[in-house]
């Protein structure tokens, strides 16, 4: 089974993840990450812009990067949609189920990591490819 995810970051930060072909998360995120799987897709969100970058494939188990004290648990990442521009996820928030509180919807793009359902991941890549 493939799991869908929701991956926030930072612009800065994003650029340099796919620079760098891996995800890095703090150890907090240590349980969540055993759900990761390799084959596994996530939406990548970027906070300062309310948007939407692209979708990537999971491509590695996760593993622990012990040289990394800030973010050692890393899974390798490859875009499948990438968009140059990022793009507002505010038209999908009243389509969107697993955002329940649709007034204080940003609340939930806070998280590093958060699993998401299948139909809402469809309904993201649909308005992406839209956009390409």
């Amino acid at each position: 089974m493939t799991n869908r995810w929701l991956l926030v970051t930072d612009d800065e930060t994003w650029q340099s993840l796919i620079q760098s072909g891996f995800w890095g998360l703090s150890k907090r995120y240590k349980k969540t990450t055993r759900k990761i799987r390799k084959g596994d897709q996530a939406v990548a969100y970027v906070k300062f812009f309310s948007a939407i970058y692209g979708i990537i494939r999971i491509t590695s188990e996760p593993y622990e990067a012990k040289d990394d004290p800030d973010y050692p648990i890393k899974f390798n990442i490859e875009p499948e949609t990438f968009l140059s521009e990022p793009t507002s996820i505010r038209p999908l928030i009243r389509d969107l189920s697993f955002i329940r509180n649709k007034k204080r919807w940003y609340g939930f793009f806070q998280t590093s990591l958060k699993a998401i359902p299948e139909k809402d991941f469809e309904l993201i890549r649909g308005y992406l490819l839209g956009k390409i």
